[in-house]
């Protein structure tokens, strides 16, 4: 295997459209993606079990989407996110990775495992970059003139407004082309059996409980429209 790939890393964006680090990845050449579970980590923030149905219905999606473009989806279970940067960095320098993209979450452990992974990386010779894109603003890029959070709704509000004025909405990204198909050979036998993960912490829940929570970016950005129509649009009414 001599050809360079690029590694998308997803996490809780189960998603093909306006992703960022997949778009600036395939922008850069063949891409392979990676989704890593890791169940002793749900146990530890008592994930529910309908929590993971949701998430492992919408990997599924994610997985023909994927395949739909060419990109093949490697996934693999680390028990602990502790573990996580040692197993990157391995595959990166088996898999010939050249540059791994993620987009950035904010919670506090999320935080510190993705700062692992990047100081893992770069002292191999690798790079971890992320993007944002939940929020409209880059995370504490919003501060008074003492560089301090806003205490103040109002204020934090005009400092939005201000700021939205002069950088504009954030970037949407398109779906990526399709690309040449990766060779699969070198990756026979990576992926686990989501059979197995569902059985194990889906057992309980029954088709009608998985029901109440449709997955697929349609369905979602139907949802999206109709809270725009209903709730946002006569906010000053309703609030």
């Amino acid at each position: 295997m001599t050809n360079a790939y690029q590694l998308i890393w997803f996490r809780q964006d189960l998603r093909i459209h306006d992703h960022a680090a997949l778009w600036h990845a395939s922008q850069q050449g063949p891409s392979l993606g990676l989704v890593i579970l890791s169940p002793e980590q749900w146990k530890q923030h008592t994930d529910a079990p309908i929590k993971i149905s949701f998430y492992l219905r919408q990997l599924r999606t994610l997985q023909k989407e994927l395949a739909a473009l060419h990109i093949p989806l490697v996934i693999q279970v680390i028990p602990y996110w502790k573990e996580i940067a040692n197993f990157i960095s391995d595959f990166s320098k088996k898999y010939n990775i050249e540059k791994v993209y993620a987009n950035i979450e904010i919670g506090v452990n999320e935080l510190k495992r993705d700062k692992t992974v990047q100081d893992y990386l770069n002292r191999h010779g690798k790079e971890l970059f992320l993007f944002h894109d939940r929020t409209i603003f880059p995370l504490r890029s919003i501060r008074n003139q003492s560089q301090q959070p806003y205490q103040v709704f109002s204020a934090f509000k005009k400092a939005c407004y201000t700021k939205l004025d002069t950088s504009g909405l954030p970037q949407c990204y398109p779906v990526p082309n399709k690309q040449n198909e990766v060779p699969l050979d070198f990756l026979q036998g990576k992926n686990i059996d989501l059979d197995e993960i569902e059985k194990l912490f889906c057992s309980s829940l029954s088709k009608e409980q998985q029901d109440l929570w449709p997955v697929g970016e349609q369905y979602a950005l139907e949802q999206l429209d109709q809270f725009i129509e209903e709730s946002v649009c006569h906010y000053k009414v309703e609030r």
